[in-house]
């Protein structure tokens, strides 16, 4: 038995209005000052604010009372199209047409449509399957352009009874009778934990781990743009280095990639882990069928503080031109639908032990 209720603008007032409670469930509207629409959905362990027409994106994600989500300049999400001036969520879907920082070759905008994108439909619904009771949010936003591009992306997120899990199923749909090429990464923005160790399905070395080198140009100082270019010469010759997270000894200001092919599997999932000194553990796995990589994105700038440890990826971050360029688009075919699938979790000590022995034994 499933409950499913449509949301409309409407729904949602500076005034927090509870739109739904079904056991330890319980879904609340509200809005910004900005006037931005928020739903907080909450669990027994887990509550995360979802912005249902602004992206899809979610804002904030605590587990335990424990907030999860990077530190930015921004308390609150603004209404706007420009993706830098409202950067501070923990999820943000970013794609399809184009994705990454866009190259001078590149006309798109920072991470292309989807970050910031005005959706037209967005819903809440509880209910009980064989997996148990779980509650789940999504929505849909259509895309057209003319001659070219027509497409409808539907992100949805699932949290389970008693769970810190959040389950991401999002569904692309060709609308087109011509194949689309498209790009996508799942902006997931931790906070950084001193001390955490990453665990990550993959061989270190030079064939799994891409380590990128910026020309930063007048963007940062001489001085600081010359410690960033050491480190990350440093990476490159050693992406172990950057594997125990540390403050001192790392420079990630204002940012720092690196790109991981992950090694799935038996059953195609690629996993990666935050591993923190009190033994919990921040969590991301993937179907790699259509997301074969996963870009870690540091930057600890004072000001923002993030650990994109694994962010499942089409491809890589540098942008539509050099994805063309390297073959690094799927290819959606006419009037086709596909599934993208990956999970984020917080996890207990005795589960992240058993994860990470499993991970380490494995790939490493």
């Amino acid at each position: 038995m499933k409950a499913k209720i449509h949301l409309t603008k409407e729904m949602f007032t500076s005034q927090k209005r509870v739109l739904l409670e079904s056991g330890e469930f319980r879904a609340e509207a509200f809005t910004y000052s900005s006037g931005v629409c928020a739903l907080e959905v909450s669990g027994a362990r887990c509550t995360y604010i979802l912005l249902p027409f602004n992206g899809q994106q979610v804002w904030r994600f605590q587990v335990d009372g424990e907030e999860m989500t990077m530190r930015s300049m921004f308390e609150e999400p603004e209404d706007t199209q420009d993706f830098e001036s409202t950067y501070g969520a923990f999820l943000i879907h970013c794609g399809l047409t184009a994705m990454g920082n866009p190259s001078e070759e590149d006309p798109h905008p920072l991470h292309g449509e989807l970050p910031l994108a005005h959706y037209q439909s967005a819903w809440i619904e509880t209910g009980e399957d064989e997996e148990g009771a779980f509650i789940r949010t999504g929505g849909s936003y259509l895309y057209r352009n003319a001659l070219e591009t027509a497409y409808v992306y539907s992100p949805t997120l699932r949290l389970n009874a008693g769970g810190t899990e959040l389950i991401a199923r999002d569904t692309i749909e060709n609308r087109r009778s011509q194949p689309f090429p498209f790009m996508y990464m799942s902006h997931i923005n931790w906070r950084p934990f001193e001390g955490a160790r990453f665990v990550y399905g993959a061989p270190a070395d030079k064939e799994h781990i891409e380590v990128f080198r910026e020309d930063w140009g007048d963007a940062i100082s001489a001085e600081d743009a010359k410690r960033l270019d050491d480190y990350t010469l440093e990476l490159m010759e050693d992406p172990t280095k950057a594997d125990v997270i540390c403050k001192e000894t790392q420079v990630y200001d204002p940012e720092l990639c690196l790109c991981i092919r992950y090694v799935p599997d038996e059953n195609g999932w690629a996993h990666s882990m935050q591993l923190r000194p009190d033994g919990k553990a921040c969590y991301v796995a993937f179907d790699t069928a259509y997301l074969p990589t996963g870009v870690r994105w540091m930057a600890r700038t004072g000001e923002e503080d993030s650990c994109g440890f694994c962010l499942p990826n089409t491809g890589n971050h540098k942008g539509r031109a050099y994805a063309i360029a390297h073959d690094l688009r799927k290819i959606l075919g006419p009037h086709e639908t596909i599934e993208l699938k990956y999970n984020i979790a917080v996890l207990d000590p005795e589960d992240a032990k058993k994860r990470a022995a499993e991970i380490e034994k494995k790939w490493n």
